[in-house]
């Protein structure tokens, strides 16, 4: 399994812990964010990974050191419009992608490996041209949730397709742990939609050709950090639960 993991924006909304810092090298539990997800992908046996890099770059590649990197085969792809929203750095990566289905991880989530081996279990067995969302049904505080992405599902069993996903969603479900497994497909959604936009809207455009299918990981540990008080509740969660 190939990983693709987006870590080229500036990280503005943590102020001055970006300012010269990229935001997966901020410390969180006394490691770098993007660690947690490395680990996970070690500890999923993935071992192949490409990383699109932006802000500050060539910092971020000399502090992932022999030992963050150790048992993965990584390539760095730069992606020079990384002020620009994140399909452009997904798009930086199709050409490593190729035609094989790709995990997608944000550098900015941190992730436990059961939230990877749960969308990777998802997939197996489905229609080759279905992709997954990590889909979190526990529930969150009220200020994390208004900021979080949503999923709206369909009835019937597991997997269930994905009706739609943003962050103002009606009758919504379950959260975005900002995993997926993608299939080739994904590019086909990717060429449809605006060459610089969100995430969400190349996910609308795949929910809406009924290839989007959410992936229960419900207790696996996951949070996304975009603000200094979400860093402060992940140190708070890693020092309870371990991250495991």
């Amino acid at each position: 399994m190939h990983a693709v993991i987006l870590a080229a924006g500036d990280g503005d909304r943590l102020g001055r812990l970006t300012v010269d810092v990229p935001k997966p090298l901020v410390a969180l539990g006394g490691r770098l964010i993007i660690s947690y997800t490395l680990d996970a992908l070690r500890a999923c046996g993935v071992e192949r990974v490409t990383i699109v890099t932006g802000y500050r770059e060539a910092q971020l590649r000399s502090a992932l050191t022999a030992d963050e990197l150790a048992g993965l085969d990584v390539t760095f792809i730069f992606n020079e419009r990384f002020e620009e929203p994140a399909s452009v750095s997904l798009r930086a990566a199709r050409e490593a992608c190729g035609d094989e289905p790709f995990l997608l991880l944000m550098a900015d989530h941190v992730l436990s490996a059961p939230v990877v081996a749960g969308v990777v279990a998802a997939s197996r067995g489905q229609a080759s041209e279905a992709s997954f969302v990590a889909a979190d049904r526990t529930a969150h505080g009220a200020a994390y949730t208004s900021e979080a992405t949503k999923l709206a599902l369909a009835p019937g069993p597991a997997p269930q397709r994905v009706v739609s996903i943003g962050k103002a969603v009606d009758g919504w479900a379950a959260l975005d742990c900002g995993a997926f497994l993608l299939s080739p497909s994904i590019w086909e959604a990717v060429d449809a939609v605006p060459e610089a936009c969100e995430l969400s809207t190349i996910f609308t455009e795949t929910a809406r050709r009924g290839e989007l299918f959410a992936a229960d990981v419900s207790g696996a540990f996951w949070h996304d950090i975009d603000t200094l008080d979400d860093l402060a509740a992940a140190e708070q969660l890693l020092g309870t639960q371990g991250g495991d």
